[in-house]
């Protein structure tokens, strides 16, 4: 396993920001942190304890008793404080992050975030509640002391830093304590060279990333090879290189490239999830009749899980279309605003019968190769592969009836996707906020530890020829709702159905003369 790395420099004054919860306001509260969450509204206790430390006299006790959500307490790390760290961080540096904990009955984590211009470079979390993996080596040490465990995080320093925040966490029903929190940076150039495995491993990796990444042909493969091997000092194991993989996807600016450690994808191999690097639970697809009357269905994100469990989901989404299918329906609203992405098939497979037989959308390859994504009575598809088929295909009653899309900052990858594709469809129109911006394509290749190197390698286009790399923006933008229930207080819902009533299928007089009819 890698041994920590030795520690360069502790930061001036972070010694006195209170990381021993030694001190504490006329509440309780510990002195010098800000509480987050809970975000379940059943509250929580956060109190300085006096009875209890693995250090000094004092820790911090964190209660709660809902199963749902999270509290969080937090420190940050910007402009004059920060100035002194970052200054030759391209010099191979971590930040690390650790502390004691004990946990009864949730999820107790440290967490430590690093943040520029372009949003999150590496964001991480470990503690009880969380078996240790390959992404974490030799990161948890017994005290020894009544209980308690010591955690401990590292992550590179990117000279574009411009704030790190990092903290302790209690997710779910049930009690924890946290103490001698201590924050410094580790220089890797202190460590040997990496062994002869890990090297492999980690040149491996490279090459997949320098054959196959979208972002390629404006990489200098040279420098970042060798900073990541720099970043891979002291690696003796292929999981000890793993941090040094994260540096070199980072660096290649899509922000959509990761790494899936193996007891991750062993996973998920088995068990669905929302979204694949997270690993939030999975939700069902949802659905409603509105006024109109107008179909509504909401398609969540999916990643992993075995086939019958894919084919399941794209059957749920399917029999969701058909519940709402009537002679009388006038058009649909599909929400793709929690849709953080996933395994893009099942979806598509479960959608396609609101897009419509034929491409839906491309792949784009920085050679100039473009390999169709369509959908086929019951059938998705990529080029000349079927991906999925729901068991019976369906066709609503009216295929060519308005569709409303609405999007949000969580749509992301292959829900941007799902949204590029209904852009194309003649008589669509979306509505909400910009999407997240990870609208390419990834490819999983797997590492020899059983890692899966989750890599960008194309550009999106919809069926137009309108290539996406980024955000997708709204035909019409509207306020981001403060929830996303069906109902009332949904902007952008309202604004769907306000240009649902305009389109010929909806319209009053249209839909009256329809009733008279009947």
């Amino acid at each position: 396993m890698l041994s920590l790395l030795p520690v360069l420099d502790a930061w001036p004054g972070v010694a006195r920001q209170n990381l021993g919860f030694e001190s504490a306001d006329a509440a309780g509260m510990p002195a010098d942190w800000s509480a987050v969450g809970p975000d379940d509204g059943a509250g929580a206790s956060i109190q300085v304890d006096d009875s209890i430390a693995a250090a000094g006299e004092r820790s911090l006790r964190i209660e709660r008793q809902s199963s749902v959500g999270a509290s969080r307490l937090v420190q940050r790390l910007r402009g004059n404080d920060l100035a002194d760290l970052v200054r030759g961080a391209g010099t191979a540096r971590r930040v690390r992050l650790s502390g004691a904990l004990q946990a009864e009955g949730a999820a107790a984590s440290l967490w430590l975030r690093i943040a520029g211009t372009r949003g999150a470079l590496y964001v991480d979390s470990y503690g009880d509640g969380q078996e240790p993996d390959d992404a974490h080596p030799s990161s948890r040490a017994a005290l020894g002391i009544g209980g308690w465990s010591r955690f401990t995080l590292e992550l590179p320093l990117p000279d574009d830093t411009e704030e790190i925040t990092y903290g302790v966490a209690l997710r779910g029903a049930g009690v924890a304590w946290f103490d001698a929190l201590e924050v410094s940076v580790a220089d890797v150039a202190l460590q040997p060279p990496p062994s002869a495995a890990a090297r492999r491993y980690v040149e491996t990796a490279v090459s997949i990333m320098e054959q196959q990444a979208l972002a390629t042909p404006a990489v200098g493969w040279e420098t970042l090879r060798r900073a990541t091997f720099e970043h891979a000092r002291g690696a003796v194991a292929p999981g000890d290189a793993h941090l040094a993989i994260r540096y070199a996807l980072r660096e290649l600016g899509d922000r959509h490239s990761y790494l899936q450690s193996p007891r991750a994808a062993e996973t998920q191999r088995g068990s669905a999830v929302a979204n694949a690097r997270t690993g939030q639970a999975a939700v069902p697809p949802w659905g409603a009749l509105l006024a109109g009357p107008v179909g509504y269905i909401g398609v969540p994100g999916f990643a992993g899980g075995t086939a019958p469990a894919q084919v399941a989901f794209a059957e749920s989404i399917k029999k969701v279309i058909q519940q709402y299918d009537s002679v009388d329906n006038c058009g649909w609203v599909v929400d793709l605003r929690r849709n953080t992405g996933g395994n893009l098939w099942p979806m598509l497979a479960g959608v396609g019968p609101l897009l419509g037989d034929g491409e839906v959308a491309a792949s784009v390859y920085p050679d100039g190769r473009r390999v169709s994504v369509w959908y086929r009575d019951g059938l998705a598809g990529f080029g000349d592969h079927v991906q999925l088929r729901v068991n019976v295909s369906y066709r609503p009653h009216a295929a060519a009836l308005p569709v409303a899309v609405l999007l949000g900052p969580a749509t992301a990858s292959s829900g941007e996707v799902l949204a590029a594709a209904f852009r194309g469809r003649a008589g669509s129109r979306s509505f909400g906020a910009s999407t997240r911006g990870l609208s390419t394509g990834n490819r999983t290749f797997p590492l020899a530890d059983g890692a899966m190197l989750v890599l960008t390698v194309a550009a999106t286009s919809d069926r137009a020829g309108h290539v996406y790399t980024g955000p997708i923006e709204p035909d019409e933008p509207v306020a981001v709702a403060t929830t996303l229930r069906v109902g009332a207080g949904d902007p952008a819902l309202a604004a769907a159905l306000a240009w649902l009533e305009t389109q010929d299928a909806c319209r009053a007089d249209r839909m009256s003369s329809r009733s008279a009819a009947d």
